[in-house]
């Protein structure tokens, strides 16, 4: 997420291991459990760049707990044991958890006595009950993996609940697709992830999208599904470098994005604005250089309380089982085109992006959350299901609960307000 915009040389070779860590069946038990931030049913919803530790008051963390963020992640000034103290005990008192950063973890080498080291610092941050693990690293490049896997394999022994945060860099050039997909292969085997993390920021200041963002969650949702990991992603809220600052329905169009593709977690980049970078010159987040709250902060807390939050408590347990682009034409780079499945026989109207789900025993029934593909205008899509659907249901977030659609022949209208989606839940015929 630091914004570094050339994807990585990765070349042929691959990196000499130790016997101990050349694939991801070698973790041991320990690793295998799985962290609190995965495993219970509140989605995880963070951000990059917290407030700096001169900010660091109970006032703004309960700003932050209030628009319905659930994690912090360490950033700005805010890192090590005097800095990162401070964030975990305000995470504590509004209901948060925090991943702090610390160079004793991430920087530390192969030596006499190293993993008692990592143990012991660990252990210093694991007595605060805010502490859900490390921020280790931000876009790691391959020849990192050895080391990186082998101070994870000790946090995950320490903490087998802890969370191990490595967000990825993604790809711009569609000619290094199958670059990529090694890329993510070797993170897989070679650090054995709990978890896949990326940013791929879509939204350009020609008003334009990124080509290659559909390709990027294509791949990165391929990678999760065949390791049996979750997947996160990393949502622009800022202009910076040639990417813009978003509307509304831009913010929520990302989020709805990365859920029809399957995304189990979501962080916003940034939600303080970055000064004094040499990268770039950022514009204004969720709360400007000066700590004022923008109107982005009240589009957040509304998205995260009042929509984000409740779907994502019925999606985050879900096996992603299909994504696929309807009425779109021509269909962007990476995406999969409508055809009858065994629930849907058709969708008509607008373009739709529609992401569908079953549970990990596949009991039978399907979740299917349809999202707009525009975010400027809203989308009327009609749904044609196959006989053996038996009945459709809506969720409806303000209420949490599942309400009976109506069908016409088979069919079902629905409307989608621009960047947004809708959730419903398909049962066999009796």
């Amino acid at each position: 997420m630091t914004t570094r915009r050339t994807f990585l040389k990765l070349g042929a070779a691959s990196v000499a291991l130790p016997a101990l860590l050349t694939t991801a069946q070698a973790k041991t038990a320990a690793q295998a459990a799985v962290p609190r931030l995965l495993a219970d049913d509140t989605y995880p919803i963070g951000f990059f760049w917290p407030p700096p530790s001169s900010e660091t008051n109970l006032a703004r963390y309960q700003q932050i707990a209030d628009a319905g963020f659930t994690f912090v992640n360490s950033g700005n000034d805010v890192h090590g044991w005097d800095k990162s103290l401070p964030m975990l005990q305000r995470c504590a008192d509004v209901g948060l958890t925090a991943l702090p950063s610390d160079d004793r973890i991430s920087q530390a080498t192969v030596c006499p006595g190293w993993q008692d080291e990592i143990r012991r610092v660990r252990d210093q941050y694991a007595a605060l009950p805010a502490f859900g693990g490390f921020r280790l690293y931000d876009e790691p490049a391959p020849r990192l993996y050895p080391r990186l896997r082998m101070i994870a394999d000790v946090l995950a022994a320490a903490g087998p609940t802890d969370l191990t945060h490595v967000n990825l860099v993604p790809f711009y050039d569609p000619r290094q697709e199958a670059a990529y997909k090694d890329f993510l292969n070797r993170y897989v085997d070679q650090f054995a992830p709990t978890f896949i993390s990326f940013d791929h920021y879509p939204l350009l200041t020609d008003n334009t999208l990124r080509p290659t963002y559909f390709l990027n969650w294509a791949l990165i949702r391929q990678a999760g599904l065949q390791a049996g990991l979750p997947t996160w992603t990393y949502i622009q809220t800022l202009l910076h470098g040639n990417m813009k600052s978003p509307t509304r329905e831009e913010l929520r169009w990302q989020i709805s994005m990365s859920l029809a593709y399957g995304c189990k977690g979501i962080q916003y980049f940034t939600y303080w604005q970055p000064v004094g970078r040499p990268d770039f010159t950022f514009g204004p987040a969720l709360i400007d250089a000066q700590g004022r709250p923008t109107e982005k902060y009240g589009w957040a807390r509304t998205i995260n309380t009042t929509w984000l939050q409740p779907i994502g408590r019925q999606l985050k347990h879900l096996v992603s089982e299909s994504v696929v682009h309807a009425n779109e034409d021509p269909l962007p780079l990476g995406a999969t085109r409508f055809s009858p499945s065994t629930q849907l026989r058709s969708v008509a109207g607008d373009p739709a992006v529609l992401g569908q789900f079953r549970t990990v025993a596949d009991d039978g029934r399907r979740w299917l959350f349809v999202a707009n593909r525009r975010y400027g205008a809203a989308a009327n899509v009609t749904i044609t299901v196959q006989a053996a659907v038996g009945a459709v249901e809506e969720f409806v977030p303000a209420t949490g609960v599942y309400q009976p659609v109506t069908l016409t022949a088979g069919a079902f209208r629905v409307t989608i307000e621009a960047g947004s989606g809708r959730l419903f839940r398909l049962t066999g015929a009796p």
